[in-house]
């Protein structure tokens, strides 16, 4: 760099150009100073405040001319000037790549993706709280069916069922990952250990008749092997809980044979003469364990793990199919399957590469600049990206943050959309000559494509980041990792791609002429004119305006009906092993047996007849629900209901029946009555609750309640069931799930509170419409903000920001019209649509309001006045039609592992290259001159400036231009904003 010099007979100044806006400036002031009576340098140390007064008006000369794309051509210029420098901060930065060794993939896909906010977490903690647990209670479910489609209930098949349950508890060993523990599943079910004994009572009971059936015995009064409450030995048998896609036949209970014809399998045939029991199609085990700790978490981990590894692996049984599905199964499956997309990065590296290489050397091939270095700016601009993700992902690491497996869609995003800056980069860089300084070069094309590339990159970053605010952790964490990626794509542009392109000139040559190459930019410039006049014309703006019309129209429509759903089976692969297991369960097991756990955390007073009454209409408004199992008969729905008090009344009134002496007197056997005689009380309490929970019939409801050292209140809370069916759809789970909280919040003394396995997943498709329409606002009101700050006309910015909501608007509702769901995935892809449409948009307006372009002639930079709305359009397509058609190429052919990403960006592309080359020039050729040049930056802070130094691109047209098509050209004038010249006239 050149410095100026000073001398005492005359100064001789040579500076490098680093600014092509100031040179009117500058001379205006050199000629001040020039006028300015000389001080010599001795009096100069005489009298500081001169000096200070000078270093003053210095640095706010400084201040006055440093404007926004005066800035990006410093940063230009020093790019050129120290490009060492910047690469080696570029690897410096890349190093923390270094962090990806310590990475950690680990999913949460039973409340990763609900709202913080939403009522299912403040029940999940309810429960917690009941079962002193620190995690939501485990279940592992083992799906058994027969291999040849027949019934699960021959004793072939009952028989491996009872010996897999009991190798089950007692004979599966697993490890625990981190200290290498073996444990069992018997030792650590707790109150869960005879969830499952039920398969075996019946197992035994059915050979029991059988070998009477077979000695020629009568049936046993006290066993009826029906569904779905059997009796055994008299005690009632709930067998709906664990078998399922049962068939009944009629059958007379008395000992003659069954009314229907007998099957014509032999097996069936004699189970048909002891049960009336036709067909299971499946038999269902739930093995589930509460966390009271961190460790009894990894163990019930471990163990789930080494049954699904079991019935995947080892088990081979040649009668009876094994499916086994759970949350932490379901978590390694997606970790496995994302793991799987490692190899496709690799095909979307090269992909990138072959796409950026092909654009880059047909442009340089079309402007007859092509050389060797072309090949290496391609991969530059492909390599940044790649290393704003590595970086991305080794931060994350080293700061110890969870990664989990929808992060690693984002390296699919970033290799699409942080190429983008690059592409205008160097359509800029090849449209200047090469004869010109490269420093300078960098200079004006920073100067050019900075602002545009900023604004970009902040609407984006913005845009995730508004995303990484919402409350569902899975979704915050893609976001939150998606805007840094973005952010570490940009600078990487300017600290290494930058460089790059220096480097590149090493290699550049002259650009060659060519009469072809002329006559097909000839026929460009002409079809350019053309094509600009038509989107000019009234016409065309009134069938423009009817076919946008019908785009948001559709638009809305589709909005307004997309469906909200979120569920296993759309986490999970296609291919998955675990979509048969969660195919099963949600569309046999939740069909016929739908249970909600309602808990009352408030003790209830069992001897006062109004508090019982208020829980019994409780009770009752939950069975009279539609679809509750047995809801036309009271005695019959009751017995679906899991309630411990119905059991205790029944036993206190038996007990009190026959607990007498003999040797007592009879008035006061006779005094002893089960009734109560008062009636504000039930004549119950809870003095026989030590002897009920230890008789062997009853034993099992001490896992429904919390005890607590109370005499008279010794039930500090307590939960109970309520069996529903026909459960089929999500959007039947929903309403039950509405129409559960709406009774426990009208009994609100109770202070019950309701617990289903699925409402976390109900949760997440309530809030997700309102959550999106939230993250859409406050989204479009910080791109309208970031336009505003660097756009600075009020009118391209409500252009722009309309054009960011229409595309946003058609992106949602054609994908409704795509069938495809508004999930957390679909939500992360709407916020991409936002943060992209201002790539359509943005630039568009930015170069619209420009008041002047520069141009090289004769080697040197001039400036030409855009004069009227056609020659802005024309300019404005010129500049970044070609770039932005290829951003939209690019972004389309990369993504295209994840359906839902490939139909947004699709769409995203389609609508945006629609409104950004077509409906936003037609849009801002129409509106008048006068509301395109108004400027808010000059309005609110008004500068004293030269004629030629002002708009949005600090220039203003100058009246004393001369010629022809008012070109004027710029001197060069680097030395200015960098080292100010000094008050010492020459």
């Amino acid at each position: 760099m050149a410095l100026a010099q000073a001398g005492g007979g005359g100064g001789h100044t040579m500076p490098v150009q680093l600014s092509v806006e100031c040179a009117n400036e500058t001379s205006n002031i050199l000629e001040s100073q020039q006028q300015q009576p000389h001080i010599p340098n001795t009096q100069q140390l005489l009298v500081p405040t001169h000096n200070n007064r000078a270093k003053a008006s210095k640095f706010l000369a400084f201040c006055q001319q440093l404007t926004l794309r005066r800035l990006f051509h410093l940063i230009g210029f020093s790019i050129g000037t120290y490009p060492l420098a910047y690469l080696i901060a570029a690897v410096i930065i890349a190093g923390t790549s270094g962090g990806m060794y310590f990475l950690k993939l680990e999913d949460r896909v039973r409340d990763g993706y609900t709202p913080a906010t939403s009522p299912s977490r403040y029940e999940t903690d309810v429960l917690r709280e009941f079962l002193h647990s620190v995690g939501d209670p485990t279940l592992t479910t083992v799906v058994l069916r027969s291999r040849d489609g027949g019934s699960m209930h021959r004793l072939r098949q009952l028989e491996e069922a009872v010996r897999l349950h009991t190798f089950l508890m007692g004979n599966l060993t697993a490890t625990v990952p981190l200290t290498g523990e073996q444990v069992i599943y018997g030792n650590i079910c707790g109150s869960y250990c005879n969830t499952n004994i039920v398969i075996e009572y019946f197992y035994r009971a059915l050979l029991d008749e059988l070998e009477r059936d077979r000695l020629g015995k009568d049936r046993t009064r006290l066993t009826n092997l029906t569904y779905p409450i059997a009796k055994i030995a008299g005690f009632d048998i709930h067998l709906e809980r664990s078998f399922y896609g049962v068939r009944l036949r009629r059958y007379d209970t008395s000992n003659s044979a069954p009314n229907d014809s007998i099957s014509d399998d032999v097996e069936v045939s004699r189970l048909s003469r002891v049960t009336d029991i036709e067909d299971v199609h499946i038999i269902l085990m739930i093995f589930r364990g509460d966390i009271p700790s961190v460790e009894m978490e990894a163990k019930l981990n471990a163990w789930e793990m080494a049954v699904y590894n079991f019935a995947t692996i080892n088990y081979t049984n040649q009668d009876v199919e094994m499916l086994v599905l759970g949350a932490e199964i379901v978590n390694h499956e997606l970790i496995n399957d994302s793991q799987k997309m490692t190899a496709y990065f690799a095909t979307g590296f090269a992909a990138m590469f072959v796409f950026v290489a092909a654009t880059v050397v047909g442009g340089a091939t079309y402007n007859g600049v092509m050389d060797a270095a072309k090949l290496f700016v391609a991969f530059g601009a492909t390599v940044c990206p790649i290393l704003a993700i590595t970086v991305t992902f080794g931060v994350y690491a080293l700061a110890s943050l969870r990664t989990n497996t929808i992060m690693l869609i984002m390296p699919f995003l970033i290799m699409g959309i942080g190429v983008n800056d690059a592409f205008l980069m160097i359509h800029c860089w090849q449209r200047l000559s090469s004869d010109r300084i490269v420093n300078e070069r960098l200079g004006l094309v920073l100067e050019e494509v900075g602002p545009s590339i900023t604004i970009t990159t902040l609407t984006n970053v913005i845009t995730f980041g508004i995303g990484a605010l919402t409350p569902t952790p899975e979704i915050s964490l893609f976001c939150m990792a998606t805007a840094i990626a973005l952010g570490f794509a940009y600078i990487f542009t300017l600290v290494l791609f930058g460089p790059i392109l220096y480097l590149a000139t090493i290699l550049e040559g002259k650009r060659k002429k060519s009469a072809a190459r002329a006559l097909v930019n000839a026929w460009i410039r002409r079809a350019l004119k053309l094509y600009c006049g038509l989107i000019s014309q009234k016409v065309f703006g009134v069938v423009l305006l009817i076919v946008t019309l019908v785009y948001w129209y559709f638009g809305v429509i589709g909005t307004l009906n997309i469906k909200t759903r979120l569920d296993v089976e759309k986490l999970l692969p296609k291919d998955s092993p675990l979509q048969e297991a969660n195919g099963v369960i949600s569309n046999l097991v939740w069909t016929e047996y739908y249970p909600v756990t309602i808990l009352v955390n408030n003790p209830i007073d069992i001897r006062d007849k109004y508090i019982m009454d208020e829980f019994n209409a409780m009770v009752e408004d939950f069975e009279a629900m539609d679809k509750c199992k047995g809801n036309l008969f009271s005695i019959v729905r009751q017995q679906y209901t899991m309630l411990w008090l119905r059991d205790y009344m029944t036993y206190w009134r038996d007990a009190t029946l026959y607990d007498f002496d003999f040797y007592e007197d009879s008035d006061a056997i006779m005094s002893t009555t089960p009734f109560a005689v008062d009636p504000l009380k039930t004549g119950i309490d809870y003095s026989r609750l030590g002897e009920f929970l230890q008789s062997p019939i009853y034993k099992h409801w001490v896992s429904f309640m919390r005890l607590r050292n109370d005499t008279e209140l010794p039930v500090e809370k307590f939960w109970l069931t309520v069996a529903y069916h026909n459960a089929t759809s999500w959007n039947d789970r929903i309403e039950l799930m509405q129409q559960w909280r709406v009774i426990v919040h009208s009994y609100k003394r109770l202070n019950a509170t309701v617990w289903e396995a699925n409402s976390m997943f109900v949760d997440q498709m309530l809030s997700l419409k309102t959550l999106t329409l939230q993250t859409g606002i406050w989204t479009l009101v910080c791109m309208t903000a970031v336009c505003a700050l660097f756009i600075q006309n009020p009118f391209s910015v409500l252009v722009a920001s309309m054009a960011i909501a229409s595309i946003s608007l058609g992106v949602v509702g054609y994908l409704s019209w795509w069938h495809l769901d508004l999930d957390p995935a679909t939500l992360c892809a709407i916020l991409m649509s936002i943060g992209m449409s201002v790539d359509f948009t943005a630039h568009v307006s930015y170069h619209y309001q420009l008041r002047k372009r520069k141009k090289m002639r004769d080697n040197r930079v001039v400036k030409v006045a855009l004069k009227n709305s056609r020659k802005k359009l024309e300019y404005t397509l010129e500049c970044v039609a070609w770039p932005m058609t290829q951003a939209g190429l690019s972004t389309v052919t990369c993504n295209y592992i994840p359906l839902v990403f490939l139909k947004t960006i699709s769409l995203v592309v389609i609508c945006g290259l629609f409104h950004g080359l077509v409906l936003l020039p037609s849009l801002l050729s129409s509106l008048p001159q006068s509301l395109i040049e108004i400027n808010c930056y000059r309005i609110i802070f008004p500068q004293n400036r030269t004629p030629s130094d002002s708009g949005p691109d600090s220039d203003r047209d100058n009246s004393s231009d001369t010629s022809a098509d008012n070109e004027r050209e710029v001197a060069p004038t680097a030395e200015f904003l960098l080292h100010p010249p000094s008050n010492s006239a020459p």
